[in-house]
């Protein structure tokens, strides 16, 4: 049965009967579902305070087998953090003992590489090939010293998409340990740790999934961390926590253990991540959630098809890869009047980014992000008032 994405749009995301609003990339409205269970939150600690709490960890806990079905993971080898750094941070780490050169595309973006360098990791930029950043550029550089790759699912900057089962074959023929930052494709993009042979994973819910802020994931591969330390523990990661004892240090062997860092979770935001997933489990995949987000996945690939179709005919330079293979939501553009361009969508009520060159002093860059809540009628109108404004230059 071919899913009512007006009727979700409609129910899910009331931002959308007000704003023109094409910047996912940056964050999303919160979906209504997500919203739903923060308010069942905060009016359960109004009432009642905390003579519940065993039933929140029993929520959170079902978010956590929720993404272990979308990723194909054991619930244990997931943890929540409160965002990406976060996560990087614990990744950074986790394999402090075994520092090797890490190979990392030149616009990852900061979140992804800035831990690794304050701690003194050897890092190495791998330069793109027409704005993409294709396997046999990180196989030009590889050295004997090379022992990770850190990159993001797709790039916040120019909305490239690289294949991750091809990374991942090519990290496993090269003995890399293979570093994600899912960002920019948690709840959009299908993701199997598994079959794309991905040792860990970073991300957050605020972008493309549409929960807000606060709520980060953690996958790190359960071979991982059975021959290592783990890099966080705290009073709820050991065993018997609530006996109090301040002795015990028997910290139980898993990711799951580091939930926010050892300590009291972010009930709020985790719960609000379990609503947004279940919008995508049962109202988008019919109650499979990887089928939900194959269907959102479909949903932006035509969306931005459809943007790309119209946008071209315009006055840019188009700096995202066109291949379907490499696309995303993200479609990044560049003027000389792009700051004006930005300001006049925003006074005409269309929201989205204005970027830059990472060394550049001026904003160049206009970046468009499509989710599945957007529809023809969101580009029909942002194609329109771009038309008009460049008819004034």
């Amino acid at each position: 049965m071919p899913i009512d994405w007006e009727n979700i749009r409609k129910s899910q995301f009331p931002a959308l009967e007000k704003l023109t609003y094409l910047m996912a990339a940056a964050a999303s409205p919160m979906n209504k579902s997500a919203y739903d269970r923060a308010i069942e939150y905060y009016n359960e600690m109004l009432n009642f305070g905390d003579l519940h709490n065993e039933q929140f960890f029993v929520d959170i806990d079902n978010a956590r087998k929720l993404i272990a079905e979308y990723i194909n993971a054991k619930p244990e080898e997931i943890a929540f953090m409160i965002n990406t750094s976060s996560g990087m941070h614990a990744i950074a780490n986790l394999f402090a003992n075994e520092k090797g050169e890490i190979l990392y595309p030149s616009l990852e973006f900061p979140t992804s590489i800035h831990m690794f360098k304050r701690m003194g990791y050897s890092c190495k930029k791998i330069q793109e090939s027409n704005n993409k950043f294709l396997i046999e550029d990180f196989e030009k550089e590889l050295t004997d010293k090379s022992k990770f790759i850190v990159h993001s699912h797709v790039q916040s900057f120019n909305g490239f998409r690289q294949n991750l089962v091809k990374l991942g074959e090519f990290c496993k023929e090269h003995d890399l340990k293979n570093i994600i930052n899912a960002t920019q494709s948690f709840g959009s993009f299908q993701i199997d740790v598994k079959e794309q042979n991905i040792d860990a994973l970073a991300c957050n819910a605020l972008k493309w999934i549409g929960c807000g802020f606060g709520a980060g994931i953690l996958y790190i591969k359960e071979s991982l961390i059975k021959e290592k330390e783990l890099p966080f523990t705290s009073w709820l990661s050991v065993e018997d926590a609530l006996s109090m004892d301040n002795d015990n240090l028997r910290v139980i062997q898993k990711v799951r253990s580091m939930d926010s860092l050892g300590g009291c979770p972010n009930f709020p935001a985790l719960l609000t991540l379990k609503g947004g997933l279940e919008l995508i489990k049962n109202k988008i995949g019919s109650g499979n959630i990887q089928v939900g987000v194959k269907e959102i996945q479909e949903r932006i690939m035509w969306l931005t098809s459809e943007f790309i179709k119209k946008i071209r005919e315009l006055d840019f330079k188009i700096i995202t890869p066109l291949e379907m293979e490499y696309r995303s939501g993200i479609l990044t553009v560049e003027h000389e009047k792009a700051k004006r361009i930005y300001r006049y969508l925003s006074k005409n009520n269309v929201h989205i980014s204005l970027k830059k060159y990472p060394k550049s002093t001026q904003k160049t860059l206009l970046r468009f992000a499509l989710n599945y809540y957007n529809n023809l009628e969101d580009i029909n109108r942002t194609i329109k008032i771009l038309t008009e404004i460049l008819k004034k230059f």
